[in-house]
């Protein structure tokens, strides 16, 4: 339950801090100015992002390991790596000085307790140490560096590394290794906070603090959940696992010094640009990008128990297969009529669509009280109780009754209300399995179709207005991707169907949160829900 805490902590870490961090942006020198050769937006945009991540995965792992020591070199190694990545985007040193940093936090990791015993084609622990951690720390720079120069649209590096992440956190689970594990959900809670503002189109960038760290972070990982003693999963997966960015360098690299060019050259060469200059809009390249992304992984789960060599034969068939499609899209009259549609495209209304207007306008009370009702169900159902929980509780609603005219119009507040009780329900609902995926008695159904009916009109009120289209972007697209993937990886898991409920119904409620702290102009309501969730949170850990 942890890692499920570390997670959500982190997104609300992620989701408060992003905002602060922005507004300090110019004061720290940290914008994003255009750049013709190998960036696409027109005006500055803060590139502060990977800070608030930073800082939001940092705390609940430190907080929540047991044993922080045994991660040293990690956690130093990622410092250094980040603190690297911000002296960049301040200062923009030449290549060199931030190669150097990079060094210096992948020495670091590997001097410290790290036990490298799996090298791939090599056999298990009969290498010498000096060539398998010289393996080991060219694929953390490579990543590294992959994952940063990757980082090219909205959302891209970011989505792109959840979904590894998730991948990397699950080998982590299933081979007993909770620290990793721990440390995956709680990035990807950072990350999935920080996407709130850099889907497109982006509010702010990473950065390269951001994009670094990231890359470090997957890398090392990697190495250690497929290293580990208790995983029986090939070492190669590793490179499979990061794969998407490290084809994407390499395949840029060759290309600029088969032209003569430096392979540090910055261009407009890498495959999102492609995606581009194919036609494809802005989002739908990035999606298109998820898709490649979670297809690799989902080549990698079905290969982890496989020979070393058919792993790499899988990966190198995938390389081959995405670049020989992309090549023949270049080549054919695909990007040609992706062209002429976007030319001739117009909104098109829907009638129907047109008559649910009223949703728009109503749809924030309804939501407001779907979340109050939904939050006293998982209450209800509840048989926990703990005494710092309860007097937790019991101080929020102080809070909450003490500041009732002074804290009016604070969206950090009602943010932190809002994810409190929405983490807090799910985990005393979920924490002694009572409240299952497939477990509809006592009442549980009863909530469960309260969430529907809050999914419907979430759909609803965010999409079907009279301005645009029932359409997805991305993060919605990343979202579903890493649902479905949940569906299938929990399978074998002892409470697996308890980790699948507390996701679906967290995602759900967080979402629901996001919209009304964005379209509501009043939050007494809020407010008056809130209060009463918590009271009876508390009540029920008394009794």
């Amino acid at each position: 339950m942890e890692i499920a805490i570390s997670f959500a902590f982190a997104l609300f870490l992620s989701t408060a801090l992003v905002p602060v961090a922005i507004r300090y942006a110019p004061m720290l020198g940290l914008l994003d100015e255009p750049d013709g050769d190998r960036k696409i937006h027109v005006d500055p945009i803060p590139r502060c992002g990977g800070l608030a991540i930073i800082f939001a995965v940092l705390i609940p792992t430190l907080f929540w390991l047991s044993d922080v020591s045994a991660l040293s070199g990690f956690f130093i190694g990622a410092a250094i790596i980040a603190l690297s990545g911000f002296v960049d985007d301040r200062y923009d040193l030449d290549y060199k000085w931030k190669f150097a940093g990079q060094i210096i936090g992948v020495a670091v990791f590997l001097l410290g307790n790290v036990e490298i015993t799996k090298t791939p084609f090599l056999g298990l622990g009969d290498l010498t140490p000096w060539i398998s951690y010289s393996i080991m720390a060219l694929f953390i720079l490579g990543v590294t560096n992959a994952v940063n120069l990757s980082d090219g649209l909205d959302g891209l590096a970011a989505g792109s590394s959840l979904l590894s992440l998730g991948f990397i956190g699950y080998l982590s689970y299933v081979a007993g290794e909770m620290s990793l594990a721990l440390i995956a959900g709680a990035t990807m809670g950072g990350l999935l906070g920080f996407l709130r503002f850099n889907t497109h189109p982006a509010s702010v960038f990473m950065g390269d603090a951001g994009s670094q760290f990231l890359g470090f972070v997957a890398a090392c990982l990697a190495i250690l959940a497929t290293q580990s003693s208790s995983s029986a999963v090939s070492p190669l997966l590793a490179v499979m696992v990061v794969g998407l960015p490290i084809l994407d360098t390499v395949a840029v690299m060759l290309m600029r010094v088969r032209d003569g060019q430096s392979p540090f050259h910055p261009d407009q060469r890498h495959i999102h640009h492609q995606f581009l200059m194919l036609g494809l809009l802005h989002y739908q390249s990035v999606a298109a990008l998820y898709i490649l992304n979670f297809s690799l992984l989902a080549i990698a789960y079905f290969m982890r128990f496989e020979a070393d060599i058919y792993v790499l034969i899988s990966y190198l068939l995938f390389c081959a297969s995405t670049l020989g499609v992309i090549a023949f899209l270049k080549h054919s009259s695909f990007a040609q009529r992706r062209r002429e549609v976007r030319a001739q495209q117009t909104e098109r209304r829907n009638l129907w669509l047109r008559r649910l207007g009223w949703i728009h306008s109503h749809g924030a009370s309804v939501i407001q009280y779907l979340l109050g009702a939904i939050w006293v169900g998982l209450v209800l159902v509840s048989d926990y109780s703990d005494p710092v929980l309860t007097s937790i509780s019991f101080s929020i609603v102080a809070v909450t009754v003490l500041g009732w005219s002074k804290i009016k119009e604070s969206r950090l507040y009602i943010r932190f209300l809002l994810y409190s009780v929405s983490v807090i329900s799910i985990f005393t609902a979920t924490y002694q399995q009572s409240l299952s995926v497939l477990d509809w008695g006592e009442g549980k159904l009863y909530i469960d179709l309260l969430i529907l009916a809050l999914v419907c009109f979430l759909v609803l009120s965010i999409r079907m207005t009279r301005r645009e289209l029932f359409r997805l972007d991305t993060q919605d697209i990343l979202v579903l991707l890493v649902l479905g993937a949940s569906s299938v990886l929990v399978v074998g898991f002892d409470s697996g169907d308890q980790i699948l409920s507390a996701i679906i119904r967290l995602a759900v409620l967080l979402y629901a949160s996001e919209y009304v702290v964005g379209r509501v102009k009043g939050f007494t309501t809020v407010k008056v829900l809130t209060a009463l969730a918590f009271l009876m949170i508390g009540v029920t850990g008394v009794l």
